[in-house]
Parts: structure tokens; C-alpha cells; sequence
């Protein structure tokens, strides 16, 4: 097996934000400005889109579950909310974890900042869910919970793909999810 997916998953948990800017000079805060704050409106989802977030809500959930609990946990729930190749590649990426005897230690969480419909076809309606991945407090552990990665303040973008089914209806599943790398 490869370490392209612990390498990933390392480099994502080690990046922390700095606050310098590309000279290396630390960025000065800026000044505060008297001025009556405008309320930012939080977005209005519809149930299609709400769907398709909340599908990747307990995706996180089931995914961080089976991470953290290998020896025990039922690998196949993950294919109750996701399909391939997102649930292959989980599976993948556990069974290397598994081998090594590594575990992961925390919740990795997602801010939702726009959702898009990605085309129709005999299967379903196609959403991308775009937001920030935070793994603030994650990082993997081996048998004796050595830790393994370095904790950080990473933050990066992300897109999972969600298949909103037609038959049967209302049933949602991660198709994908594409680490982008951008700071968020």
C-alpha cells in the first residue's frame, strides 16, 4: 500500500496558520474602524441542499467513528452513506491505518460556506458541497497513543460530491471529496 492517503492526511493535520506575510515579517492587526457593524445573513439552504450537507455531516460523523475505533467498528457503515470511491477509498485508507496499528484522536469538522447543484441523470441530482475542512486537535495515534502527526490549526477547502438519489428518494450519498489545500 502506499503512504500517499497518511501523508495527505499528515500534511493537512501539521499545516498550521501563521499570521506572516510572505516576507517573512509578522502582518500587522489592523486598526478598528467606527463604524455599526452590518449583520452577515447565514444562508438559505433549500431542502435539497440542506440534504446534501447534512449527508456530509454524518459522513464526517460515521467516517471519524470508524477512525478512531478500527479494531471494533463496523467498516461497512460507511457504505450507508457513501458510495464509491469515497467508501473505497475510507476502506483503503483503514485498512493501511489497520495494519499499522494507528488510530485517529479527534473530530475533524466542516463549515459549509456554498453548496451547488452539479447536473441530473437517470441516477439523481449531483450537489457539490464546498466549505472548510478544520482539524483543529486531530491527528492519528499508534497502539500505545504515540502520537503519530502533529496537532495544528489546519484549515483547508474541501468539495464533497453528493448524489442525491431519484429512486429510492430522499437518500443522499458522498461520491467524493476533494481536498483543495486553499487556507480558509
Amino acid at each position: 500500500m502506499t503512504r500517499k492517503p497518511v501523508v495527505m492526511i499528515a500534511v493537512m493535520m501539521v499545516a498550521a496558520m501563521t499570521g506572516c506575510s510572505p516576507d517573512g515579517e509578522e502582518t500587522p492587526s489592523p486598526q478598528p474602524v467606527a463604524s455599526t457593524p452590518t449583520p452577515t445573513p447565514s444562508p438559505q439552504w433549500t431542502a435539497e441542499e440542506q440534504g446534501a450537507i447534512d449527508a456530509v455531516q454524518k459522513y464526517l460523523e460515521v467516517w471519524t467513528n470508524i477512525s478512531q475505533n478500527l479494531g471494533t467498528a463496523d467498516w461497512d457503515e460507511i457504505r450507508d452513506v457513501a458510495s464509491d470511491p469515497a467508501a473505497n477509498n475510507a476502506v483503503v485508507l483503514w485498512l493501511q491505518w489497520n495494519d499499522n496499528h494507528w488510530h485517529l484522536v479527534g473530530s475533524p469538522s466542516l463549515v459549509v460556506d456554498r453548496v451547488s447543484e452539479g447536473g441530473t441523470d437517470n441516477q439523481g441530482t449531483r450537489y457539490h458541497v464546498h466549505g472548510c475542512y478544520i482539524t483543529a486537535g486531530v491527528h492519528l495515534d499508534d497502539a500505545s497513543n504515540n502520537q503519530l502527526t502533529k496537532q495544528g490549526e489546519d484549515r483547508t477547502t474541501i468539495n464533497y460530491l453528493v448524489l442525491h438519489m431519484l429512486n429510492p428518494q430522499d437518500i443522499f450519498y458522498v461520491l467524493e471529496d476533494t481536498v483543495e489545500g486553499e487556507s480558509c
